[in-house]
């Protein structure tokens, strides 16, 4: 999926990689073989998150990030705790989502490619 966006944006160096990618526990093996698994990506979002609202302890949900992209990447990213920021008790959290967001920040005024 990313060599398919470099080959369509030539003359773009970041791209980013985000959402549920079912990456971790039962679903992918942390340290299997990726092509996201090489010098050329950073994990924002590592193997050591919680991104599940249920019993469950596992990553994934992740944020990876082109290498030449780590310049814009402001170093700050985790998991938005929606039960904990608006107090919800179990039932009403997994009505919501079985996912916690993730998220990153990003400079938007440091780009030079």
């Amino acid at each position: 999926m990313v060599e398919d966006a470099k080959s369509k944006y030539q003359g773009e160096g970041d791209y980013i990689v985000m959402g549920d990618l079912n990456a971790d526990c039962s679903y992918f093996k942390e340290n299997s073989q990726s092509p996201l698994r090489s010098s050329d990506y950073y994990w924002i979002i590592n193997n050591s998150v919680d991104t599940t609202t249920k019993s469950t302890d596992c990553t994934y949900d992740r944020i990876i990030i082109a290498t030449s992209a780590r310049d814009d990447f402001t170093g700050d990213a985790g998991v938005f705790r929606f039960d904990s920021a608006y107090n919800l008790n179990y039932n009403s959290t997994i009505a919501v989502s079985d996912h916690y967001p993730v998220w990153a920040s990003f400079w938007n005024n440091r780009d030079i490619d």
